[in-house]
């Protein structure tokens, strides 16, 4: 009993302390409205309260008035930065859009999962405030950089934030990658690896050579879902650095429509692919005394699309699957084409199907055919739209002006 005693103790004590601090303060306020003048000593005995009450307070407030309470005092500026890990986060789970029209702009859209626009916001500062306008908000569903450099370091800088909570599903990068930097990218997939399950890099423009490799991919974790397809300006296509080690990384992937789709992927290997098959045909295989149900699993099909990776032909493959095919653990069925392709034999497309006869999954591996279209997501867009609600104010305030007194970290 005696530590509920004193904790009560403790509680009355500092309740005690904010009626003697500001006694006569409430009488002042008519219908939200302060009348007549501050104590003389308002800020000395403001600056005397305790935390628990102020970040209650805090919790109410739009997003956008954040850095503008940190102007109020240093207290504030202090307390707000202090409290943006604990304090429970505003959550949406539908997806927020990022675009840059140009480099000192920044737009944010904030989409919920009824395709009604929330929020919308323009940041036009040399800094880019992202880590201050999200701080109390809790990031999910589909993050899309889209429009011009939205992805730029800056912007992902902003993002990774020890304080910010982004909790992504899905990650689509679908912008100009040149002001990207390896550094910036893996630091933000490290960010979302907790919650990411699908990445894409889907119509991305100006990719450099070196962007992408294993170790930046696999910074994201366990992925469902993989999509490399940049965009190719005439017939040059780049030599993207993702080889064997990410696609083995892949096989582990547990959701029942799982892909990997790459383009110009050069260290991929048919060894490399062989081994894919093996491992995934290893995993997820039910233990004797579960039921199977053939309804709900005959659906489960993980698909490997490969176009143009140098090393990568549907005849490399057979040859080096050639004992997969002969025991009949793996199956080519040709299909008809009325495009011309590598991928072809005999004037018709090649497809190597898998099935996994203890629990009905399905693996088919495609050559030189572009990625499935069924896999790209488009940008998110609302339907209607319902202004200053929730997240950040839609109105016409586009430069969020802060402290020039904050630490860098901070802005």
């Amino acid at each position: 009993m005696g530590a509920p005693e004193a904790e009560l103790g403790r509680l009355q004590a500092e309740n005690d302390r904010i009626k003697r601090a500001l006694p006569d303060f409430s009488e002042r306020i008519l219908c939200g409205r302060l009348t007549g003048d501050l104590p003389d000593n308002f800020l000395e005995l403001f600056s005397q309260l305790p935390d628990r009450p102020l970040e209650h307070v805090l919790r109410f407030l739009p997003a956008r008035q954040v850095p503008q309470m940190r102007r109020v005092s240093r207290k504030f500026n202090q307390l707000i930065r202090k409290c943006s890990k604990r304090m429970p986060k505003k959550e949406s789970k539908g997806s927020v859009v990022f675009k840059s029209c140009n480099a000192r702009e920044l737009t944010v859209e904030w989409i919920d999962d009824r395709a009604i626009q929330i929020a919308a916001k323009k940041l036009t500062d040399d800094k880019v405030t992202l880590s201050e306008l999200l701080r109390f908000i809790r990031i999910g569903g589909i993050m899309y950089f889209g429009e011009g450099v939205s992805a730029a370091d800056k912007v992902l800088d902003q993002l990774t934030k020890e304080w910010l909570t982004i909790r992504p599903e899905k990650v689509i990068f679908a912008g100009d990658l040149s002001q990207t930097s390896r550094g910036s990218l893996r630091a933000f997939l490290v960010k979302v690896e907790p919650s990411v399950e699908r990445l894409h890099f889907q119509y991305a423009r100006n990719m450099d050579d070196g962007l992408l490799s294993d170790d930046v991919i696999g910074a994201a974790g366990r992925l469902d879902g993989l999509m490399v397809m940049p965009m190719c300006l005439g017939s040059k296509l780049r030599d993207i650095n993702i080889g064997d080690r990410t696609l083995l990384a892949m096989a582990d992937a547990d959701h029942m429509f799982s892909y990997v789709s790459v383009m110009g992927c050069s260290s991929i290997t048919p060894v490399g692919i062989r081994a894919f098959v093996e491992k995934w045909m290893e995993i997820e295989t039910p233990k004797p005394e579960e039921q199977i149900s053939y309804f709900r699993s005959g659906q489960q099909v993980y698909e490997l699309t490969f176009y143009n990776c140098a090393n990568v032909t549907s005849a490399a493959f057979e040859e080096a699957c050639g004992d997969l095919l002969e025991k009949g653990t793996m199956m080519t069925v040709a299909y008809a084409s009325s495009v011309g392709d590598l991928g072809e034999r005999n004037g018709r497309r090649v497809l190597f199907a898998v099935l996994c006869h203890s629990s009905y999954r399905y693996l088919h591996i495609r050559f030189h055919i572009t990625p499935h279209p069924a896999h790209i997501v488009l940008e998110p867009r609302a339907v209607n739209v319902i202004k200053d609600q929730i997240v950040f104010d839609s109105d016409d305030h586009d430069h969020v002006d802060l402290d020039p007194e904050m630490e860098d970290d901070d802005i």
